[in-house]
């Protein structure tokens, strides 16, 4: 079975005007690309295709809740993603993909979404994954973390036998 599929629109029945549609973003999305470092997304994909007699748009909106590990304790944390993308679509002689315009060649038929809402997804994501509050981290995590600093900084004092070695120059 195909679970990219449902990421496909079949444009050549398409009448020309507007056309609205939802597609489902799950872990089983993600399952299919393998490399991919998110795989716990639950959320929902508007797309807006604009049909005209010579070019279409494109237009993609992200509303999604990613479950990830928390960048300071390790404990899951629920992240809101939202994002959107405007893909202008025109028609030429060979098929090429690009960010803001794919050009579409005679053979084509149906538009691929699924690398497009892989991309929403993972432009969506912060740079870092944390509990917004602080106090909503795990405890004894952030206790272990501050120990370990401490103990890092006393490690910073140098055993006199290399001390000398600091005043060498190279």
């Amino acid at each position: 079975m195909d679970l990219l599929a449902d990421y496909r629109i079949p444009f050549v029945s398409l009448k020309p005007g507007k056309h609205e549609l939802r597609m489902r973003v799950r872990p089983e999305f993600f399952a299919c690309f393998p490399h991919s470092d998110v795989d716990q997304v639950h959320g929902e994909v508007f797309v807006e295709l604009d049909k005209l007699d010579t070019t279409m748009t494109l237009r993609l909106s992200l509303e999604a809740t990613m479950t990830t590990p928390c960048d300071r304790c390790l404990d899951d944390v629920s992240i809101s993603l939202t994002g959107s993308d405007r893909v202008s679509i025109r028609f030429g002689d060979e098929t090429s993909y690009d960010d803001e315009l794919w050009v579409l060649g005679s053979n084509e038929y149906q538009l691929d979404l699924a690398d497009a809402i892989f991309q929403l997804v993972h432009l969506a994501k912060p740079k870092r994954n944390v509990h917004e509050n602080e106090e909503d981290c795990d405890l004894d995590m952030t206790e272990w973390q501050d120990s370990s600093q401490d103990e890092g900084n006393k490690a910073d004092d140098i055993d006199p036998r290399w001390a000398a070695l600091k005043g060498l120059d190279n």
